[in-house]
């Protein structure tokens, strides 16, 4: 998955991401970079759970962007977001 820097320094996280990790506007992050890497951990401010459903979704999610060759950092996130 392929994502642009707008002029503005802003990305777009693409519909599939916000609908599995159940993101809404206002939403926060804390952000960090990690070896060349920008990491996007959602913030809640009560305790989320996943349920299996949810962790199918990521799953998904996941394969999908293997299939598109996309890089470890998928299922380097992924592994972030279970162990909130």
């Amino acid at each position: 998955m392929t994502i642009t820097l707008t002029s503005k320094n802003q990305i777009t996280l693409p519909k599939k991401i916000v609908d599995a990790l159940r993101l809404h506007k206002g939403s926060l992050f804390n952000v960090s970079v990690k070896s060349n890497r920008i990491e996007l951990v959602p913030l809640e401010v009560s305790e989320m759970e996943f349920t299996d459903e949810d962790y199918k979704k990521l799953d998904k999610l996941v394969k999908e962007e293997k299939r598109k060759g996309a890089k470890k950092m998928t299922r380097d996130y992924i592994n972030n977001i279970t162990k909130l």
